[in-house]
C-alpha cells in the first residue's frame, strides 16, 4: 500500500502507521535504476535475479503474463489498536495477474489483483480491496522518455489512523480512487529536465456504525491535482545536483466538513538535493528545502495554515553481494478530520535491511519512528515500529514467508495509546 499526501515525496514503511489512506502495493512498478559501469555489486539482495527461484510467466506474442496466488494466516493481538486490546485470527487471499510487454524498447504493463480477509471473531473486519489499472514508459529516444501510469480501485483505511474511530464504527473506513500520473525526463548531456503531474479522486463511502446507523464520510470526497517541475546536472560522475518545485490543489466536494472546517489548500515545495553514487557502496537521493500550505478561508475561524523545512532521503547501502540496508526519511502532510486539525505534519524515519543468508532463504528487518503532530491542536502521536521476516523460496513456483511486526502509539491523548502484534505465516504460488 501507498499514502495520500501533499505534495510528491518519499513514502517509507514508516506512513503504514500514519493517518493517510493506503494504496496497494500493486499500483508500484519500481525498477531498478542502472547507472554506467553498473556491476552485480549495486544490485540489492530483493532485486537479484535467481533463475532457479524467479517466476517465468506465461509467454503470449510480445507480452508475459505473471498470476501469482498469496496465502497468509495471521494472528493479531489487537486488531482495533486500542488501549484495551481485541485479538482474533484472520486469512488473506491476494490474487494476482500481470501482463507485462517484452520489447527491446518501451515498456506496457496491466495489472489487478485483490486482498481478500477473513476474520474468525470479528467479522465486521471482512472485506476486500481490488485495484485494476496500467503503466508504461515510451523512449522517445535516449535523452528522452515518458511515463504513465492509471488505477482504479476500492481500499480501505486501517485502524491506526485518526480518522478511524474505533468502539464506535462497526468496520473500516472504506473508499474509491481512481488515479493517473504521468511524467517525462529529458537529458541530452549533462543538464537535464523533469516535469511530471497527477490526479487524484477519492469518494468515501458510508461506514456502518456498532448498533445500527451510518457515518457517511462524503465530507472527504475530493479531487487532488499535482504538479511537479525538476532541474538536475551531472557535476560529476555519479553525483547530480537538483532544483525541484512542487505545487498541489485540494478540492473538497463540499464546502464545510462535520466539523464546519473548511479544508480545501494548496500548496508548494521548493527543494534542492543530490542523487549521488559512491562507488559500489551507496547510491540515493538527498534533499532539503521549503514548504507551504495553504487553507481557503471560507470560515470564521480558518484552519492554521503550515509552513517550514522541507526534507527527505532515500539511501542503499551494498555492504556486501549478500546483504542490503536501506534508510529512508521525509516530512509529509496528510489529510485528518479531527477537529480544528488542518493537517497531521508526519516527520518519520525508516532503516531496514535485506540478507541472503542462503541462495533460498532471505532474512529482512525493519524499524522506523514517525512523529505526528496535527497542527492547529495540541495532540502528537509517535508511531515507532520494528519487525522481521523470513522469505523461503522453495523453487520457482513455490515461497514461504514468515513475518512478525510490532506497532505502537504513544499520544499525549492516552484514550487513543495502543500496542500491537502481528505474526503471519504465508505461501506465495506463481508461474
Amino acid at each position: 500500500m501507498t499514502h495520500r499526501r501533499f505534495t510528491p515525496a518519499l513514502v517509507t514503511g514508516a506512513l503504514a502507521l500514519s493517518c493517510t489512506a493506503l494504496t496497494p502495493s500493486w499500483a508500484q512498478n519500481y525498477v531498478v535504476p542502472t547507472y554506467i559501469g553498473m556491476t552485480p555489486e549495486d544490485v540489492g539482495v530483493m532485486d537479484q535475479a535467481r533463475p532457479a527461484y524467479d517466476a517465468k510467466g506465461i509467454p503470449l506474442g510480445a507480452f508475459r503474463l505473471f498470476p501469482s496466488l498469496d496465502l497468509s494466516g495471521s494472528y493479531d493481538d489487537n486488531v482495533f489498536r486500542l488501549p484495551t486490546a481485541e485479538s482474533d485470527y484472520f486469512f488473506t487471499v491476494s490474487p494476482t495477474l500481470r501482463l507485462k510487454s517484452q520489447w527491446g524498447e518501451h515498456f506496457f504493463e496491466i495489472y489487478t489483483g485483490l486482498n481478500n480477509y477473513e476474520y474468525t471473531k470479528y467479522t465486521g473486519e471482512n472485506l476486500t480491496d481490488w485495484i485494476v489499472g496500467t503503466d508504461g514508459r515510451l523512449d522517445i529516444s535516449r535523452a528522452a522518455e515518458l511515463s504513465a501510469n492509471v488505477f482504479y480501485g476500492e481500499f480501505h483505511e486501517l485502524w491506526s489512523s485518526p480518522n478511524s474511530i474505533a468502539g464506535y464504527q462497526a468496520s473500516p473506513n472504506r473508499y474509491y480512487q481512481t488515479h493517473a500520473d504521468v511524467q517525462a525526463a529529458y537529458q541530452p548531456n549533462r543538464l537535464g529536465v523533469g516535469l511530471g503531474g497527477s490526479y487524484d479522486r477519492y469518494v468515501w463511502t458510508a461506514t456502518p456504525e456498532i448498533g445500527g446507523g451510518w457515518l457517511y464520510n462524503s465530507d472527504r470526497n475530493q479531487d487532488e491535482y499535482q504538479a511537479y517541475g525538476k532541474v538536475f546536472y551531472d557535476f560529476s560522475p555519479g553525483y547530480s545536483a537538483f532544483v525541484k518545485v512542487s505545487y498541489d490543489d485540494r478540492h473538497f466536494d463540499l464546502l464545510f466538513d462535520r466539523s464546519g472546517d473548511d479544508r480545501s489548500s494548496h500548496g508548494y515545495r521548493v527543494d534542492g538535493g543530490m542523487d549521488l553514487q559512491i562507488s559500489h557502496l551507496l547510491r540515493g537521493e538527498l534533499f532539503v528545502g521549503y514548504l507551504d500550505q495553504h487553507f481557503d478561508q471560507n470560515v470564521p475561524t480558518p484552519l492554521p495554515n503550515v509552513s517550514g523545512l522541507d526534507f527527505g532521503a532515500q539511501l542503499d547501502w551494498y555492504v556486501s553481494p549478500s546483504l542490503t540496508a536501506h534508510l529512508t526519511a521525509s516530512r509529509q502532510l496528510a489529510d485528518v478530520i479531527l477537529t480544528g486539525a488542518s493537517a497531521a505534519d508526519n516527520r518519520n524515519v525508516a532503516l531496514s535491511a535485506d540478507y541472503e543468508f542462503r541462495p533460498n532463504v532471505i532474512v529482512q528487518v525493519r524499524a522506523s519512528y514517525t512523529e505526528s503532530h496535527y497542527v492547529g491542536t495540541t495532540r502528537t502521536d509517535n508511531y515507532p515500529a520494528a519487525g522481521i521476516g523470513v522469505k523461503y523460496l522453495l523453487n520457482r513456483y513455490v515461497s514461504a514467508d514468515l513475518n512478525y511486526n510490532y506497532s505502537n502509539r504513544s499520544a499525549n491523548v492516552t484514550s487513543v495509546n495502543f500496542d500491537d502484534n502481528t505474526v503471519s505465516l504465508g505461501l506465495n504460488l506463481h508461474i
